[in-house]
């Protein structure tokens, strides 16, 4: 993301350099910065431990997202924040609009949710981008999951409906909208265009990458939080606000594998 900002000079923090739960680091680096954009993407993300341990979820996921938020406003910045599919529960069978009704069936969903509202409330200038199956050439994944699994026969679950969303093209929408910012605040979604359950998303990565293995579908997989069997998202405000066109699945995995051959490589 740092390629392809004009004119702009970014400053990136993980999570050892700052905790986004400390309220005196974060307002520390925000006053010494004063950026004009702040793109969040901290969040706990672990969908079957936040069952466990909702405390840390709702602390990350909302209560720091609200701190974070209060203080965007106070230095007039813009929030980018990324939020989830998982703030429905799966029962449409239609693709969900920015302002369908939200309904999480875990701790996941309701943490993010809490997230969406506390931005809201406190009336910073945002955009909150919710997105889907992301996944990346990098970090802890399910495309590398698929990639680098050594196991005779990967089992994945069938009965679950969503759009794979490619971390490089999220990436790029959030280059083009801090490069064109419309200052049509709010909540929009951000996936690659067509919808596939997980089964069919490892069965086109490993064709894809031209890979022997054998997979296997199955209708539920043990865990402990329950999940939306159907999530797809309706992305089509992208390019009505945005000027934006996402691209379709192919493309957008094509670009992903030719990035991990890339850092595989190197």
């Amino acid at each position: 993301m740092v390629h392809g900002l004009t004119g702009c000079d970014l400053v990136a923090f993980n999570r050892s350099e700052l905790d986004i739960t400390c309220y005196s680091t974060v307002r520390q680096k925000l006053y010494q910065y004063k950026p004009d954009y702040i793109i969040n993407c901290a969040a706990y993300t672990a969908v079957d431990q936040a069952e466990v341990e909702p405390e840390t979820a709702y602390k990350i996921n909302a209560s720091a997202v609200g701190m974070l938020a209060s203080m965007a406003k106070q230095i007039d910045a813009t929030l980018i924040h990324f939020s989830t599919d998982y703030v429905f529960n799966g029962s449409s069978k239609t693709p969900y609009k920015p302002d369908d009704p939200v309904n999480p069936i875990n701790t996941y969903g309701r943490s993010k949710w809490l997230g969406e509202r506390a931005i809201v409330s406190s009336g910073v200038k945002h955009y909150i981008l919710r997105t889907s199956w992301l996944y990346a050439p990098h970090g802890k994944n399910f495309f590398r999951w698929v990639m680098e699994n050594d196991q005779e026969e990967m089992k994945v679950v069938d009965t679950q409906v969503g759009c794979p969303t490619s971390a490089i093209d999220v990436a790029d929408f959030i280059r083009h909208l801090i490069n064109t910012d419309p200052e049509r605040y709010g909540t929009y979604y951000f996936c690659n265009k067509g919808s596939m359950t997980w089964y069919a998303f490892a069965k086109a990565i490993s064709e894809k990458a031209g890979l022997q293995k054998k997979i296997s579908r199955v209708k539920t997989f043990p865990s402990l939080a329950e999940r939306p069997e159907y999530s797809v998202l309706d992305c089509s405000n992208i390019l009505s606000v945005f000027d934006y066109q996402i691209s379709i699945q192919e493309g957008a995995m094509n670009k992903v594998l030719d990035a991990y051959r890339e850092l595989i490589a190197s």
